[in-house]
């Protein structure tokens, strides 16, 4: 479903771009085709990837067989399906490498995630989604359907909402006016009214806290990391389960830790800023 509507957002992000003399149509298509593929499909056929592209099967054809030539999908010559090759993982290497939240984090994210034994992750904002940029997991507890590049709904994450709560109203208002709500499990709180209150709290008391909203028997405790002109551009959360903490446990004990961590990673952060 997520892979499904990046590419419907995508698709709509290209119609408005055709209006931009300086798009690229071919471009945008070809990328569609990557983003086709996604957690809920590890291989795709050509009439799946032209079904979700909204490409006819000669296009499909032509940008699958351009892509396959330059490593970026791999295909199986017995089932004549597709799967992302290895050489996209270049894409994800040099975007950590090229930016200094990942060197700056890294010890502190490691450092908190062996005191505390529970998985630490830093996620960062990407339109209406919180993606996983760096992420440490407990030894007691892993769960393989989180891994680094993993995109997840802002609103029901404690990592997107610690974000979106120092957002301006402006930018917030324009978030949320592109969020499209969903209930992800019955815990999910998709009442936008609740969530700007939410947000607000959030904003007062240091950090953001969700219990099963995104994933059940999960809760998480984030705070934002901010640049140095105190914009924030990501947060760090710890994700545990609700079989070894209560709200009140983690609120007393982990939310004073992601506070501080998240403290230190900006206070390093503090001669550079994003854009």
């Amino acid at each position: 479903m997520r892979a499904r509507k990046a590419v419907e957002d995508s698709m709509a992000e290209q119609g408005a771009q055709r209006q931009d003399p300086l798009f690229v149509n071919s471009l945008g298509k070809g990328l569609s085709v990557l983003q086709a593929f996604g957690s809920d499909w590890d291989a795709l056929g050509l009439r799946e990837i032209a079904q979700r592209t909204g490409l006819n099967t000669s296009a499909a054809q032509r940008f699958t067989h351009t892509l396959t030539q330059l490593g970026y999908l791999r295909k199986d010559e017995r089932t004549r399906r597709y799967r992302l090759g290895p050489r996209m993982l270049n894409f994800a290497y040099s975007y950590l490498r090229a930016n200094p939240l990942y060197d700056v984090a890294i010890p502190i994210v490691i450092s908190v995630r062996d005191e505390w034994q529970e998985t630490v992750n830093v996620s960062v904002l990407d339109d209406t989604d919180a993606v996983v940029a760096i992420r440490m997991p407990s030894q007691r507890r892993i769960n393989s359907n989180t891994a680094i590049g993993r995109r997840m709904p802002a609103y029901c994450v404690s990592t997107g909402r610690a974000v979106l709560a120092w957002l301006s109203p402006e930018e917030r208002k324009a978030v949320l006016d592109r969020t499209n709500f969903v209930r992800l499990t019955p815990r999910t709180n998709i009442d936008r009214a609740s969530l700007e209150a939410c947000l607000d709290q959030v904003r007062i008391d240091g950090f953001a806290m969700v219990e099963e909203e995104a994933d059940l028997g999960e809760m998480a405790v984030a705070a934002p990391i901010f640049d140095g002109e105190r914009k924030p551009i990501a947060a760090l959360g710890i994700t545990t389960s609700t079989a070894y903490w209560s709200m009140e446990d983690a609120r007393e004990k982990l939310a004073p830790i992601v506070m501080q961590a998240a403290t230190a990673i900006s206070r390093s952060l503090q001669g550079w800023h994003a854009f």
